[in-house]
């Protein structure tokens, strides 16, 4: 078996039909299996996959086991020499498969390999990212480093963590600071022996950053192949869930991935980083209330919403790398 196509979905019905079909359709002289596993979505989507692709392995989830876990669980029913990972609002554009295995068979320390992601209007996508920094945390996720980015040094934090001074990049990258996404990625299985797969104390987010750091630690790199290409709607999951849901699940990644990789202290100069926007939170607060389009109930709420966030522990987080099994 060449390749395992793991994916994992939630309520993104439509999305994961595009998906498969254009698996079904692409992927051409490569032996390969797909592997669903569905997270109790409501919307359909496991009877679809039943009913319209029969060829695909449906695991249908009775609970939402998040990313992480969901993919540790389609990896353990698969074969492939190479898995790819792919988000259900991921569209495998032609010959993509037929280009990246290849490459990574002719480069050994090949971690993770992805194709240059797209927009739905064919534009570049700059989705992968650096490994996040103390002063990344500060310029990207508060308000006040925003503006001095923004501002003051023209977006060069920005630029440089999203590795947009590459633009349209047509030569292959390569990185062992970050560039591991996981929302179209190929992954040698030998690599995944090493290591191990997911981490899954990161359900949803900062799983992709976790595996880049274990990867880049075991010396292999992030490749990023422009010739081999894809389209990426991108969030379809993540934006079901409301702002405040949304910020706790991705704080509690971040504050994750630095308690693990960074320390105590580091991770206590996140919080307090973060809380930076408190301040900002509250005079925005105090002009609503004066215009009267709030409440004077409503004036501590940036605080008790900030406190709420650095509680939130996710209920399917849990920490537990997969590993397959031994070979005898």
């Amino acid at each position: 078996m060449d390749v395992s196509i793991l994916i994992v979905n939630w309520n993104t019905c439509d999305y994961l039909r595009e998906c498969l079909q254009s698996i079904r359709d692409t992927v051409k002289g490569l032996e390969y299996e797909v592997i669903v596993v569905d997270n109790a979505s409501r919307d359909g989507s496991a009877d679809m996959v039943s009913r319209e692709f029969p060829e695909v392995h449906l695991v249908a989830s009775p609970e939402n086991l998040g990313f992480a876990r969901g993919n540790n669980l389609a990896l353990s029913r698969s074969s492939g020499e190479f898995i790819l990972v792919m988000n259900p609002d991921a569209v495998l554009l032609p010959g993509t498969l037929e280009i990246l295995i290849p490459f990574a068979r002719q480069h050994p320390d090949t971690g993770v390999l992805s194709p240059k992601l797209l927009n739905s209007d064919r534009t570049i996508q700059n989705f992968y990212g650096r490994i996040p920094t103390l002063s990344t945390i500060f310029f990207l996720y508060t308000y006040v480093g925003i503006w001095i980015d923004k501002r003051l040094l023209k977006g060069r934090i920005r630029r440089r963590d999203r590795y947009l001074d590459y633009g349209d990049f047509q030569e292959v990258l390569s990185f062992t600071d970050g560039g591991a996404g996981l929302c179209c990625s190929l992954t040698p299985r030998s690599a995944i022996e090493k290591i191990g797969f997911m981490d899954e104390r990161f359900p949803v987010f900062f799983n992709d950053g976790d595996y880049g750091m274990r990867l880049f630690q075991a010396g292999y790199r992030a490749y990023l192949v422009p010739q081999a290409q894809a389209i990426h709607y991108g969030s379809s999951s993540v934006r079901q869930l409301d702002q405040f849901a949304y910020n706790r699940e991705y704080v509690y990644g971040l504050r994750a991935f630095n308690k693990k990789y960074r320390g105590f202290l580091n991770n206590r100069a996140v919080e307090m980083v973060l809380g930076l926007n408190v301040p900002v939170e509250l005079a925005k607060t105090c002009r609503a209330i004066l215009k009267k389009q709030k409440s004077l109930s409503s004036l501590f709420d940036p605080i008790v919403s900030f406190w709420r966030v650095l509680r939130y522990s996710p209920a399917n987080a849990r920490a537990h790398i997969f590993r397959l099994p031994e070979k005898p």
